[in-house]
């Protein structure tokens, strides 16, 4: 099954989730800044893209990163999310430009604290893309966040990831391919 075209911020933006996620402001409140897409599939359904059940997807408008190099931001903006998970050390797995100067992605492994309690720890692999909109100061961060279960984690140690990361990553490449801007009047600069 394809994914399915959807808008963000109220249409302004264009990209694509796959069947089976859930618009989590429907259950929660969300920043304003930020889309949020939850996993809701049943461990019966079978999509096809190699998805499980518990991953998430976060779009995050935020302000450009004072960084030139489009790794470097990239970096920086890794940090700053595994900061958020309650660690500072994670791994890059792979990492590609998809359009020079402007779009990089890239997958991590990390170890985050749930809620911030070190026994909860958890193995998380994220697909974390960045586009770099300067026209509007805004760095666009794409994560899609995909738990490990213990035995994935003992994997993961090994360098080897599951099946569902590549697939997870294959998504977030196709949400950066079909990224469209279709109001930039989103953006403060552009009004």
């Amino acid at each position: 099954m394809s994914n399915k075209e959807v808008e963000l911020y109220g249409g302004a933006i264009i990209t694509v989730v796959p069947p089976g996620f859930l618009d989590a402001s429907t259950l929660r409140e969300v920043p304003d800044t930020q889309e949020v897409y939850v996993n809701s599939r049943r461990e019966t359904e079978d999509f096809g893209d190699g998805l499980a059940t518990n991953e998430s997807i976060i779009v995050d408008l935020l302000e450009t990163v004072d960084k030139a190099d489009l790794k470097e931001a990239w970096k920086f903006h890794v940090e700053d999310l595994t900061e958020l998970n309650g660690t500072t050390a994670w791994e890059t797995l792979q990492e590609d430009t998809v359009q020079q100067g402007t779009k990089l992605t890239g997958l991590v492994v990390e170890v985050a604290n749930k809620w911030g309690k070190l026994d909860l720890a958890q193995t998380v692999v994220v697909g974390v893309a960045l586009i770099r909109l300067p026209q509007f100061d805004t760095d666009v961060v794409i994560s899609i966040n995909v738990p490990l279960t213990r035995e994935e984690s003992s994997q993961a140690s090994k360098n080897e990831v599951p099946p569902r990361c590549h697939a997870a990553y294959r998504l977030l490449q196709e949400m950066v391919e079909k990224f469209h801007i279709v109001d930039p009047s989103l953006f403060a600069q552009a009004i």
